[in-house]
């Protein structure tokens, strides 16, 4: 019986201490000396097209913040392969004047719907002091 509750009160112990662990992140307080926070994620709408967002946000008041394009890119058995570019100049809503931060949501019909894709976010901020780019891949779905 003694030997029961010794097992039972390590297995309490150890799941106590798993529970009260907290797992350790290195996270940069900064990006830039201009960005202080971007990022860019892909997700799939009911209809099976693909939709990418990004967001950026400054350290402080910039003249143009955004992107300057946003690649859609399928991986192939030699790599990732752009399949399609929506640019600032076709699409003036990825960048803006005057703002701490942007954001926008573009909306993409797949050549290869089932194929991994991702997308590739080209993050440009510009003030009286000069211009930061990124470029900022999203994690892939399939």
């Amino acid at each position: 019986m003694k030997k029961k509750q010794a097992i039972q009160i390590v297995l309490v112990l150890l799941c106590a201490a798993m529970l009260c662990s907290a797992p350790a992140y290195a996270v940069e307080t900064r990006a830039s000396e201009r960005i202080d926070l971007s990022g860019v994620t892909i997700g799939k709408t009911s209809n099976g097209d693909l939709s990418a967002y990004f967001i950026v946000e400054a350290c402080g008041m910039m003249d143009v913040i955004g992107a300057t394009s946003v690649e859609i890119q399928r991986y192939t058995f030699t790599g990732w392969v752009t399949e399609y570019t929506f640019t600032s100049e076709k699409n003036p809503a990825l960048l803006t004047t005057d703002s701490i931060w942007h954001s926008a949501r573009l909306t993409y019909e797949p050549l290869f719907p089932g194929k991994t894709y991702r997308a590739v976010a080209n993050i440009y901020v510009k003030n009286e002091t000069g211009t930061t780019t990124q470029r900022l891949p999203s994690d892939p779905i399939s």
